[in-house]
């Protein structure tokens, strides 16, 4: 061959080369966006439910116990009119809501005096009882990345979602408007949990654990924010419903034994009713039906508190069991005691094995180091529960305790958490120690 004709030949395998590059880069274009779009979808399917959960609207619920008694606000055994908490607080002065509308806005909130005691109280009681429980006390980081929240079952980027975002790019500024603002935000910006249960989730990303560590018991104190767009009524009347709160979660990685995690779940609700009997209130446990289990849960108990100022029952605490659903997306893995063995494979093959995924297997475990074993591994399952959330049960307590006198007697399980003091009473009166 002439050296032309080399030439023209080595042209046209350029341009050739040329042509199938521009096309794979279409391809893989393409391909990146179907898979995205294929995410998205994905991630909208919810966790399936357990057999026993009722079927339907949150009417359905099925109601398991009732303890105490309601005190009825007409007809009650004082025969003395009693005061919603917001009343309470004003004649106590105990929070300052019109401070903090004119400080952040509505529905935030000061507490002072005994309510920032109390709230303090709760926080300890409910942190004791957790590590007297064999949980691990923590305290959470209150910002994460939005890929946590949206693998623990949550949707921050969606239209509806209650989730406050944190960035450094000012909204309205020049920076913001410009792509590199834009860009900045979208890859950066980080959000404020809703509960401690996505940092806490959040805390074995990407690990694999050994079966002999589960159950993992963990307890984590942090603020919760919450947007509560569209919420409205008497529900956002005082402390009901708010932006900010503390909240201790408690959180658990177990086997994947849907016995286990389902033993695991009644221990959980268990708990959260003995630290409400310790704390006398009246209190009701629901089996939630399957329309309020959102995206990630199982199974679902809530325990609704008897609040005499509302005359009704207000949640307080819930409990979930999420299986695998979070520790799927979160990549969270536990090495099984179960060492396999891999398939004969022919000497073409050898070196790679296509039949066994990377995501249920192990083979750099010492006990899986043969050529011919893997130690299989599986996605824990999650739970997480309500130890307790201060506000609404600081309304509780409240409106459950309060004295035909205008005073407000604590529970006797506060009582070494709080100073001393055993009754909150009108500014003037010196407190019942």
């Amino acid at each position: 061959m002439s050296p032309e004709a080399k030439e023209i030949r080595r042209q046209e395998l350029v341009e050739r080369g040329r042509v199938l590059k521009e096309g794979i880069h279409a391809q893989e274009t393409e391909l990146a966006s179907l898979e995205m779009q294929l995410y998205d979808q994905a991630v909208l399917i919810p966790n399936s439910t357990h057999p026993t959960s009722p079927i339907g609207p949150e009417s359905a619920a099925e109601l398991m116990r009732v303890r105490g008694v309601p005190r009825l606000n007409h007809g009650n055994v004082s025969n003395y009119p009693l005061l919603d908490h917001v009343t309470l607080s004003k004649q106590l002065d105990l929070i300052d809501f019109e401070s903090a509308t004119a400080v952040t806005g509505s529905r935030w909130y000061y507490l002072k005096n005994e309510a920032a005691l109390l709230e303090l109280a709760l926080i300890q009681l409910a942190t004791q009882r957790a590590v007297q429980g064999g949980f691990m006390p923590v305290i959470t980081p209150d910002v994460v990345r939005p890929e946590v929240v949206q693998a623990c079952g949550f949707q921050p980027r969606d239209e509806a979602s209650q989730t406050y975002w944190v960035s450094t790019v000012a909204p309205g500024s020049s920076r913001a408007a410009s792509p590199e603002g834009a860009h900045q935000h979208q890859h950066s910006a980080l959000c404020l949990v809703a509960t401690a249960e996505i940092a806490l989730a959040g805390m074995n990303l990407n690990k694999v654990l050994e079966e002999s560590q589960l159950p993992i018991k963990m307890a984590g104190f942090g603020r919760a924010f919450r947007a509560e767009a569209g919420s409205r009524g008497a529900e956002i009347k005082g402390l009901y419903r708010v932006h900010q709160f503390s909240k201790v979660e408690l959180f658990v990685l177990s086997k994947a034994d849907p016995g286990e995690s389902d033993r695991i779940l009644e221990e959980i609700r268990q708990f959260q009713e003995n630290i409400f009997d310790e704390l006398g209130l009246c209190y009701r446990v629901l089996d939630m039906p399957t329309e309020e289990l959102g995206a990630s849960a199982y199974k679902k108990y809530d325990i609704e508190a008897w609040m005499p100022g509302k005359n009704s029952w207000g949640e307080i605490s819930s409990t979930s069991n999420c299986t695998d659903y979070q520790s799927r997306r979160l990549n969270i893995r536990y090495r099984t005691n179960k060492i396999l063995s891999r398939p004969p494979t022919s000497a073409s093959q050898s070196g790679a094995d296509s039949s066994t995924p990377p995501s249920i297997t192990d083979s750099n475990h010492p006990s899986a180091q043969s050529s011919n074993s893997y130690m299989a591994t599986e996605f824990v399952h999650t739970l997480n529960g309500t130890a307790m959330a201060i506000p609404r049960i600081i309304v509780a307590l409240l409106e459950t305790y309060q004295q035909q006198n205008g005073s407000v007697r604590l529970p006797e399980c506060l009582w070494p958490f709080m100073g001393g003091i055993k009754e909150i009473r009108p500014k003037g009166h010196v407190a019942a120690k």
